[in-house]
């Protein structure tokens, strides 16, 4: 199986791996002590585990051998897969810089009178997670959408 995967199927596996530590990097900073100490977002969890299955899902089905009309459909549900993975995590990463920077704000850019009380080791450190990661789900989201436009499976010699 390894061995039909083109470099879009490895780009497609590396967007899995970054959206997974997306979700970890994401996990940590709802869990630290700080200003985002249980701020969990809406769905943001959801729906970057489907687009993970989705993208892996898309991955998986190029690398059977079908034939016919089977082969057609799966290479449809790849596209669509291939499509809608992307789409989720900038769903998510949109949902999650819009429910953060409000916070963000108050941390880092507090006026004179209140940033001693605010700038603590712990916001800081919640803030930095939250930057964190949003970049890392920034980075899958562009890895996911080079994946999109990359064929998954290598073209076959006849």
């Amino acid at each position: 199986m390894l061995k039909k995967m083109s470099v879009g199927a490895w780009i497609a596996c590396c967007a899995v791996i970054l959206m997974i530590a997306s979700l970890i990097v994401y996990s940590v900073n709802i869990g630290s002590d700080g200003y985002f100490k249980g701020r969990a977002v809406n769905n943001l969890t959801l729906w970057m585990i489907v687009a993970a299955v989705l993208l892996a899902g898309a991955v998986a089905i190029k690398q059977m051998n079908l034939k016919g009309s089977a082969a057609t459909c799966a290479d449809l549900a790849s596209g669509l897969m291939q499509i809608g993975s992307p789409v989720l995590v900038a769903l998510s990463l949109i949902n999650l810089i819009a429910s953060r920077v409000e916070g963000l704000g108050f941390i880092y850019f507090s006026n004179a009178d209140v940033i001693k009380e605010v700038q603590t080791p712990a916001n800081m450190a919640s803030g930095t997670g939250a930057i964190a990661s949003m970049v890392v789900m920034g980075v899958a989201l562009v890895v996911a959408i080079v994946a999109a436009f990359c064929g998954l499976r290598k073209k076959e010699a006849k």
